[in-house]
């Protein structure tokens, strides 16, 4: 429930990171020093997409907004995971193109694509197979999912919102190894972003 409530109070706490960086922006030498270089490009609050039914973390972008790297924290609420509230980090890359600028303050990136690697955090999510289980009973550990994804941004000044469209590994064997009882549209899952820019 406290995981909940963080998640849904994030943008409120923006308006201070704005002001944080136009302090920043005052100073040149504070502005391209080491606290510059290393604060993350922006702040994010994505719903489904396989990492959490939410999930919020910070992301880092190449000078040139082609490569991306998220670290993000999901959360799953009990009501929906059945059992346990599943927490999990995920560590996300992308590779950004198409980009499209239609007005001054209007950006749009096309074109995005990308891998991640989640691992849950609880204990029915192992990643060490536990020794009451046989050494191959589990071909891929429950704990450790890998995902590919495609999707598109567009930026409102220092606003965003993205989609992500994509599968993880477990599905796509799931559907190799049934197919051809197993729908494409089954395997196939979209998750929806609001990311604020910290950095121009």
């Amino acid at each position: 429930m406290r995981a909940y409530i963080l998640l849904l109070l994030l943008p409120f706490f923006l308006a201070d990171v704005v002001s944080a960086q136009d302090t920043l922006q005052k100073s040149d030498l504070t502005y391209k020093g080491l606290a510059y270089k290393i604060m993350p490009s922006n702040i994010k609050l994505q719903f489904a997409g396989n990492i959490g039914l939410f999930s919020t973390g910070i992301g880092y972008e190449s000078p040139n907004k082609r490569w991306k790297g998220d670290l993000l924290y999901g959360f799953v609420p009990r009501r929906y995971s059945g059992t346990e509230p599943i927490h999990s980090l995920t560590v996300k890359g992308k590779y950004s193109t198409l980009h499209r600028e239609y007005k001054e303050d209007i950006h749009v990136e096309w074109l995005q694509m990308g891998l991640w690697v989640n691992y849950a955090l609880n204990e029915d999510f192992f990643f060490k197979l536990p020794s009451y289980y046989e050494p191959n009973y589990y071909l891929i550990r429950p704990g450790l999912n890998i995902g590919g994804f495609l999707g598109s941004e567009v930026r409102y000044k220092n606003w965003g919102l993205y989609y992500e469209v994509g599968t993880t590994d477990k599905y796509l064997i799931h559907f190799f190894k049934n197919f051809p009882s197993v729908q494409f549209n089954h395997i196939v899952s979209a998750g929806l972003g609001l990311v604020f820019h910290l950095k121009p």
